[in-house]
């Protein structure tokens, strides 16, 4: 009884103590973390007033010496290049540049080796910011590597969209797999119309049926209404995704020329590719589709159906007015049932005016 007393006890006493120190480590490394902290922020505040003097000076030799007098505090001065680089230009970035060569270049170039993957993520979106020509070669490497490495590299260079950067880009586009390139088409279209000439370019390449649809559904959605016509020259494809992503690209650039190729696309042997038409006739609001859009609400295909009703509906008064044909009709019992749908909920959401 009294062992099992004492026991306790000691048990008690272990866990009260363990909790205390608990409480002080965390309240230790809280102080710390504040201190660096401030520190950091110190820091920062000083270098930051020595950069905006050397843009605002445009002179080489304050930047030499702010590499020399702050070198020793790499992340601090890393921090401070990667918030002024990406928002200045001309003679600003080649003073920013200066600094980088000075002090952080040697250091950058080690990082990229680094087992730690922060440190790399770190490193590339700082040497991709201030690498010049004759390092290409070491951003193609970086290309080679895991596809974190990779996509923090495109990242980075999306960041600064200049010919050479845009091409790097697109290269490893080609050359990643289906996973990765839509990733990449996230990034592609951040940049808009900078990426016209690539987009058209690349729709010649050789590419798999999944990359080439990427592209053509891109050049819809940016959109880049310059590249038209190879889109239409898409439509008629004999694979059914391309001529999927060549609807549904034609429907968002929004240019009524492409009316005809649509109606001819509701025709196709897939009904995938006739749902997209369908679709993207709604969205060009064309009143002559009228009569092709309704004929749509008669096919045997359910999203046939439902993409014909809403794209008339997106006719307006017009559409609706066929919409309330059919149901009165009652020539096709699935037809009426789309339309009393598509009715009921346009009404009810006040789309229909």
């Amino acid at each position: 009884m009294y062992l099992s007393l004492i026991v306790g006890v000691y048990s008690l006493v272990f866990l009260l103590l363990f909790c205390l120190a608990l409480f002080f480590f965390i309240l230790l490394r809280r102080i710390i973390v504040q201190q660096v902290e401030k520190k950091f922020q110190k820091i920062y505040r000083m270098i930051e007033e020595e950069v905006l003097i050397t843009l605002n000076s445009g002179s080489p030799q304050k930047a030499i010496s702010i590499a020399e007098n702050f070198g020793q505090h790499p992340k601090v001065l890393i921090q401070t290049l990667i918030n002024y680089a990406e928002n200045v230009k001309g003679q600003a970035r080649e003073n920013l540049g200066v600094i980088f060569e000075a002090a952080l270049k040697k250091k950058c170039l080690k990082d990229l080796r680094s087992w730690w993957i922060s440190k790399r993520l770190r490193a590339i979106r700082l040497f991709v910011l201030f690498a010049r020509p004759e390092d290409s070669p070491l951003l193609i490497d970086l290309m080679k590597d895991k596809p974190l490495i990779r996509l923090a590299v495109i990242q980075a260079l999306s960041r600064l969209p200049n010919y050479r950067n845009i091409s790097y880009i697109f290269d490893a586009f080609v050359k990643d797999p289906i996973p990765q390139a839509h990733a990449y088409i996230n990034i592609m279209y951040g940049l808009g119309s900078r990426i016209e000439s690539f987009v058209g370019e690349y729709m010649t390449k050789t590419l798999s049926y999944e990359k080439l649809a990427l592209l053509i559904e891109l050049a819809g959605s940016v959109p880049l209404r310059s590249l038209y016509d190879k889109v239409i020259g898409f439509s008629s494809h004999p694979e059914k995704e391309i001529r999927i992503a060549a609807a549904r690209a034609l429907g968002n650039l929004l240019i009524h020329e492409a009316q005809n190729d649509l109606i001819r696309l509701t025709e196709d042997e897939a009904w995938e590719v006739q749902a997209q038409a369908y679709k993207s006739l709604g969205r060009l609001k064309v009143s002559d589709s009228l009569d092709v859009l309704e004929k749509g609400l008669y096919s045997f295909n359910w999203h046939v159906r439902y993409n014909a009703g809403y794209s008339l509906a997106m006719l307006g008064i017009p559409g609706i007015k066929r919409l309330k044909a059919v149901v009165k009709g009652k020539k096709d019992r699935f037809a009426s049932d789309m339309a009393t749908m598509v009715l009921d909920s346009v009404l009810y959401s006040g789309e229909a005016t």
